[in-house]
């Protein structure tokens, strides 16, 4: 009995071992793939130049983010209330 549970422990930790094996496979597979996407977004991120104009200033953006969490908030709170 105490075989058959070792045998068991083996195949499972080999099960496991295997699948995360595959993972990383999987996720260097996609980095390669998609590498010369993010080389063309750093080299825009670079520039300092958008699609849709030139990038905000960084007092702008957080103050941006702030008004979007504050928002996101007051909704979640007032949907909250009519539960």
């Amino acid at each position: 009995m105490i075989v058959d549970g070792l045998k068991l422990t083996v195949l499972g930790m080999s099960v496991v071992f295997l699948f995360l094996a595959l993972l990383i496979a999987a996720i260097q597979l996609s980095a390669r793939l998609l590498k010369p996407l993010s080389d063309r977004e750093a080299l825009v991120a670079a520039s300092g130049r958008t699609r849709g104009g030139p990038a905000p200033a960084v007092r702008d953006q957080g103050t941006r983010t702030m008004a979007i969490i504050a928002a996101a908030i007051a909704a979640h709170r007032a949907r909250s209330k009519h539960r």
